[in-house]
């Protein structure tokens, strides 16, 4: 069954209050305690991965996958297969 409209009430998560360019998400998942997402292609955290709680709202993290290797950037989407999470990668196009 849904809840009326007048029993819900939602809550807004602004990235950017964290990191300036936290901007153009739109792909995400979640384990049950947290919250993932991960950047759309053009935004300016393209290799930023958020992770908030979903218990205390406004507490976010943030995993930046350049760190550990300058091509991770620039994602398709993600996943989770229950235990682990995934990112897909936009595939470079080399000329």
């Amino acid at each position: 069954s849904s809840l009326p409209c007048a029993a819900w009430s939602p809550e807004v998560l602004d990235l950017t209050a964290t990191d300036s360019s936290l901007r153009r998400y739109n792909n995400g998942f979640t384990d049950g305690v947290h919250g993932f997402v991960v950047p759309f292609r053009g935004s300016p955290a393209r290799s930023k991965v958020v992770r908030f709680s979903l218990a205390a709202f406004g507490v976010v993290e943030v995993l930046d996958l350049a760190t550990a290797h300058a091509d991770l950037r620039g994602f398709n989407g993600c996943f989770t297969d229950g235990v682990y999470g995934y990112v897909v990668p936009i595939p470079a196009i080399r000329t």
